[in-house]
């Protein structure tokens, strides 16, 4: 008889942010997240969630309460290797709730590794390399603080840096260039808008900002506003990527037909692991580029997103795991291991996330 599941739970963790973060939409001292646990034959598959104020239309408490109260009852007594029947169920208990979703089905991912004894990653695609190098996130700041921050992760081995900017051309172009004086014309940079300029300033900055070889705009505008992307697209001096306007693959669909997006960024927080293949799957049949962004998950949450970067094949741009430099945590000695010659987390090989067979080890000075 196949394995039933016998119970999920979930509990409440918040974590000090190292400095405050910021972007367009909010400034944060601490992240809570939710870790979900899902208990089949006495194996435990777990999951990391989080939903960042500004970013997410979720909180802590509408997560757990979903939790709680409907996706947990909805998938007891299935089997957790039902993809699809679990999926119905989920749905047919409260529709939405991407990111609740995601919570659960990181923990069914776990634990589906651990009953068949093998890495998650090999059950989504399989790995196609054995490190992820990581691309470091500068908070939105003054120009002095950004270009500091970005030399630090420099030091560290960063070679690509994504640049939060907000509202307007001036501001957004002083930011870039203190950035690119601080990297070197070598370092790959991207701004993020988080959707917070109108698209007459998106273009204004897109053209101030290109003479200083930034890779991409990643949402420069609302999500409501997909007009102004393709307009963006269309006319703008550098590539446009959908992060926020991007949550399942009807709207990756939406964003292709209507030549809304240049490129995508994929995030688990979001989408989840099965929908982020849909999504994969249709921008590989557009020719859409994409890359694994991140929510500031902590060391334990980070290592789904490492087996999802794994299997992409040519990523747009270097992973953003880096919510283990950004948020402290207790376990930040705990897996996964990192490469830091070159700023790379390597992928366990372990069942599930493999977070039982990896070794631990620092991330040294988290400032």
């Amino acid at each position: 008889m196949a394995p039933r599941i016998a119970s999920v739970t979930v509990e409440r963790i918040e974590r000090p942010f190292v400095t405050p973060f910021r972007n367009a939409k909010v400034q944060c001292e601490s992240l809570a997240y939710v870790r979900t646990a899902v208990c089949c034959g006495g194996i435990i598959g777990r999951g990391e969630m989080t939903a960042l104020p500004g970013y997410s239309s979720e909180t802590i408490a509408s997560m757990t309460e979903a939790i709680q109260r409907h996706y947990g009852p909805a998938i007891q007594g299935l089997d957790p290797l039902s993809e699809g029947d679990i999926e119905q169920a989920v749905d047919r208990a409260l529709p939405g709730n991407p990111y609740a979703r995601s919570a659960v089905e990181l923990a069914l991912w776990d634990l589906r590794g651990k009953l068949l004894n093998v890495p998650v990653h090999s059950l989504i695609g399989g790995a196609v390399r054995q490190e992820v190098p990581i691309g470091a996130i500068i908070p939105l700041n003054c120009p002095a603080a950004m270009a500091a921050n970005a030399k630090t992760w420099a030091a560290r081995g960063a070679r690509t840096f994504q640049v939060k900017v907000a509202n307007d051309e001036p501001s957004s172009t002083t930011r870039v260039r203190a950035v690119r004086e601080a990297v070197g014309g070598d370092a790959t940079i991207a701004v993020d808008g988080n959707g917070s300029f109108t698209g007459r300033e998106a273009l204004r900055t897109m053209d101030s900002i290109a003479r200083y070889d930034v890779a991409f705009f990643e949402q420069p505008v609302p999500v409501w506003d997909l007009a102004s992307m393709a307009l963006l697209v269309r006319n703008g001096a550098i590539p446009v990527v959908a992060d926020e306007c991007l949550v399942t693959a009807r709207d990756a669909l939406f964003l292709v037909q209507n030549g809304a997006a240049s490129g995508f960024n994929l995030k688990l927080a979001k989408s989840g692991i099965a929908e982020t293949r849909r999504i994969i799957a249709i921008a590989d049949a557009a020719g859409i580029p994409y890359g694994l962004g991140s929510m500031l998950e902590t060391r334990f949450g980070t290592l789904a997103g490492i087996h999802m970067a794994a299997t992409l094949r040519n990523p747009l741009f270097s992973a953003e795991l880096v919510g283990p430099w950004m948020v402290r945590d207790p376990a930040a000695s705990g897996p996964p291991m990192l490469n830091e010659k070159c700023l790379a987390w390597q992928v366990p090989e372990g069942p599930g996330w493999g977070s039982d067979a990896a070794a631990t080890i620092g991330l040294g000075s988290q400032s």
